[in-house]
């Protein structure tokens, strides 16, 4: 895609969704007007026409995802006058990241979107922002410590679907390989147990006969499939965590010619996932928007401060599942390009 037609489609979406992100956020209390701040004892207070209120994104490390969570959150944000974001990379150092939120806090941010990398590690720090009145909303993969809101993937139900549609393809019965996640992380059990679970319920003639840690790579999921095959060469499902993975797990089908009698599912819904289903490779993906993602916890941040709501004013955090498409060949043209990341 051309520079200048993706810019085209970023500006076209961008002006769409205007009315949908501000009107998502008057239903929620009225939008962020350039006479409101938070002070620093968490109450709100009037602000100077130049004065800003500060927002930041601290993810992961760079990636697709992320990168796509910020283009939304950004959409959103940038409609609102007086809001200053930023986003920021964790490098994947639970140290780096826990130093930027404590930094962001020090610096008067009042809301601080967070792909935490260690879910117990950050809670501190989330505690602390918490006594700050700062508001703290994690995007997909929640944190120990209660924060305001968490915004998610429907990672366990997504799973239990992957596993009905993958198990209908194999007609009911054979043996599947999962090419998982490193142990640790709340969303590889999340999308593990809702597959293996899914396969139980719907399936239960299928055998789940190898389920091994790839690392989210594409690489490793390559090397890894490739031994599970010489030692299992009957099996024909394999369900990649996440579609780095699941498209590793294509290549090794193509380079062994059998890809025409593997079953071979993702999680996620990346534009080469996507891509691939349509070339007729990869099997299918649960498809999110996370585009919309970012939209939605935009939204939300908007509404908290507008309506002076801080941190200090939670009971009880707040979840919200996104809605998700099990994306293959008879239903993938339907993901319009705008949507795809």
């Amino acid at each position: 895609m051309s520079d200048k037609v993706e810019k085209t489609e970023r500006e076209g979406r961008r002006n769409f969704l205007k009315g949908i992100a501000l009107g998502s956020a008057a239903l929620g209390g009225g939008l962020v007007t350039p006479d409101l701040m938070l002070g620093s004892n968490g109450q709100a207070q009037a602000a100077t026409s130049d004065e800003m209120v500060k927002m930041a994104f601290v993810q992961i490390q760079p990636h697709t995802v992320s990168s796509a969570w910020s283009v939304g959150l950004e959409e959103v944000l940038s409609t609102q006058q007086n809001i200053d974001y930023k986003q920021l990379d964790g490098q994947n150092k639970v140290e780096v990241q826990v130093s930027l939120i404590d930094t962001l806090i020090n610096e008067g941010t009042k809301v601080i979107f967070l792909q935490p990398i260690d879910s117990v590690a950050v809670g501190p720090s989330i505690k602390k922002a918490r006594r700050r009145g700062v508001a703290v909303i994690t995007l997909n993969i929640d944190a120990s410590e209660e924060h305001a809101a968490h915004v998610e993937m429907n990672h366990y139900y997504g799973a239990m679907d992957i596993a009905k549609e993958m198990g209908k393809r194999m007609g009911g019965k054979g043996k599947v390989a999962i090419l998982n996640a490193p142990p640790g992380i709340i969303i590889r059990d999340q999308r593990t147990n809702g597959f293996v679970d899914g396969m139980k319920k719907y399936y239960p003639d299928i055998q789940i006969a190898a389920d091994q840690v790839a690392d989210w790579s594409r690489k490793k999921a390559q090397d890894v499939l490739s031994n599970i095959l010489t030692a299992q060469p009957d099996i024909t499902g394999v369900y990649g965590v996440n579609d780095s993975m699941a498209l590793g797990a294509v290549d090794v089908a193509k380079q062994k010619q059998i890809l025409d009698k593997m079953v071979i599912f993702g999680n996620d819904g990346e534009t080469a996932a996507l891509e691939s289903i349509e070339r007729g490779e990869l099997t299918g993906t649960q498809f999110t928007d996370v585009y919309q993602q970012g939209r939605f916890a935009a939204a939300a941040a908007s509404v908290f401060v507008s309506g002076g709501v801080t941190a200090k004013d939670f009971k009880k955090q707040a979840k919200l599942l996104m809605p998700y498409t099990i994306a293959t060949a008879e239903n993938v043209a339907s993901i319009q390009p705008a949507q795809r990341w």
